[in-house]
């Protein structure tokens, strides 16, 4: 192993590897490791030999509950680091018998203010300590279609967490608006304006070529998904009170939002959210985020 400082990245697989990725590209002094110790099971033995070596486990999920992961972490006196993202705080409310180790002795840390509150109720102190990060260049592109569209995505098998209703409601109040859902493949509707396309690779590109982005869950923190849509300047409806975003809490306000963002798009020339660009790009730019990571793995 390299010289500086070692720190394993573990949590939810598809931000964690990536975090993993800006770091190393970020930071060559210090050694940065991923292992998906949730679905991989040559990961889960990595992690009981690689532990022992590194000084700190960040993951990017948090628990009261039962984690091998943290157990080593603590058994080995690395400095455990939790970022509470979520589900994760509902799921840990649940928890009858929280770890009292995981909650006295790991750092706690969530991205927004509604999780720190949620997190204060359970007795955790959590800073506010951001993973997401951009470049400040990335470039966006007007959609070319005339008629409102708007993009959202579902993970499968969750659907109706993901906003499945709601959206569908509005896609029948909005039969001229057209309505595009990745993650899942659907469930009972048949919508004409609403295509599903289940899993994909060309996020940025669908963002391009829709004027909204909505993402209507249950529960959320910091959604990776909003962040990218503001950074793309969409217009962007959100189950969550976040600046340069657009509230909807329930099928009502859905359907009164996209009526709203329909007539403006009649009156103005698009529907661009440089706004919201703006926001992203000063408080998630790469250099304050990452380096602000790397300060509190050597605290």
């Amino acid at each position: 192993m390299g010289k500086g400082l070692k720190v394993l990245i573990v949590g939810l697989p598809l931000f964690a590897e990536r975090l993993k990725n800006d770091l190393k590209a970020y930071d060559p002094d210090n050694s940065y490791y991923w292992l998906n110790t949730y679905y991989n099971k040559w990961d889960k033995i990595r992690a009981r030999f690689l532990i022992p070596k590194v000084d700190v486990v960040y993951s990017i999920n948090g628990t009261l509950g039962k984690s091998r992961v943290f157990d080593l972490a603590l058994q080995k006196d690395k400095k455990l680091m939790m970022t509470w993202v979520g589900t994760d705080v509902t799921k840990s409310k649940k928890i009858k018998s929280p770890n009292l180790e995981y909650l006295n002795k790991a750092h706690h840390y969530c991205e927004v203010s509604w999780i720190q509150d949620e997190l204060k109720e359970m007795k955790i102190e959590a800073r506010i300590l951001n993973f997401f990060n951009f470049k400040k260049d990335i470039p966006f592109e007007q959609p070319s279609l005339k008629e409102l569209s708007v993009l959202s995505y579902m993970a499968k098998g969750r659907e109706e967490y993901y906003g499945y209703s709601k959206l569908m409601a509005a896609a029948k109040a909005h039969p001229d608006v057209n309505f595009t859902v990745v993650g899942s493949e659907g469930l009972n509707e048949s919508l004409k304006n609403v295509s599903f396309l289940g899993w994909v690779n060309n996020m940025p590109e669908l963002m391009n070529q829709h004027h909204v982005c909505a993402r209507l869950v249950e529960h959320d923190g910091l959604s990776g998904f909003v962040l990218e849509s503001l950074m793309k300047a969409r217009q962007v409806i959100y189950s969550e009170p976040l600046e340069h975003t657009i509230q909807a809490k329930n099928e009502q306000e859905l359907i009164d939002r996209i009526n709203e963002l329909k007539n403006r798009l009649q009156l103005e020339n698009g529907l661009v959210n440089l706004e919201g660009r703006k926001f992203v790009q000063e408080s998630f730019n790469r250099d304050e985020i990452l380096g602000n990571l790397i300060k509190e793995f050597k605290t």
